[in-house]
């Protein structure tokens, strides 16, 4: 193994010292493209300090420089096709409907005891499913008084099972 790790350290040495090659010294880089920086150049609105009308004859005017070739276009960003976003349910923050009496909420779990006071050891009246709307007359401490019109059910249902009805 050793021998193999020997072998294949002094293959890649004789090899990177025939083919590589050294990076050019500054007059190399002259012949090869020149510098890579940018060359700036003098628009016709900079004041040259050297540049005086007695001196026409023996100095060139500024450069100009095309204002195309300063001025990148500003291409207005188009909006992709489809409907406006909206902010998933959870994050809206709608209020819930108002009715008279109280406020229009939705049953948010898979199913909800109406019990007849705010505390889980009252007793079940009857049961909601998801999707239902109730109207929310009191709360208290996280517990709602709801009522549904079309059943005549009144009860206490958990106020975190509900949420606003849009």
């Amino acid at each position: 193994m050793g021998k193999l790790l020997l072998v294949t350290l002094a293959g890649l040495f004789v090899t990177l010292s025939v083919l590589g090659r050294e990076m050019p010294d500054d007059g190399a880089k002259a012949q090869i493209g020149g510098d890579s920086e940018p060359q700036v150049t003098r628009t016709a609105s900079t004041p040259d300090p050297l540049y005086a009308p007695d001196k026409i004859a023996t100095q060139a005017p500024p450069q100009v420089v095309p204002v195309a070739a300063v001025v990148t276009p500003v291409i207005a960003k188009s909006r992709m096709p489809g409907p406006s976003l909206k902010p998933s349910p959870e994050y809206r923050t709608t209020e819930p409907p108002e009715v008279a009496g109280g406020s229009l909420w939705v049953v948010s779990a898979k199913s909800l005891n109406v019990r007849s006071g705010p505390s889980t050891s009252n007793s079940a009246l009857d049961r909601i499913q998801r999707g239902e709307q109730v109207l929310v007359i009191a709360q208290r401490s996280g517990w709602a008084q709801i009522k549904i019109e079309g059943d005549g059910i009144e009860g206490w249902v958990a106020a975190r099972f509900l949420t606003p009805a849009n």
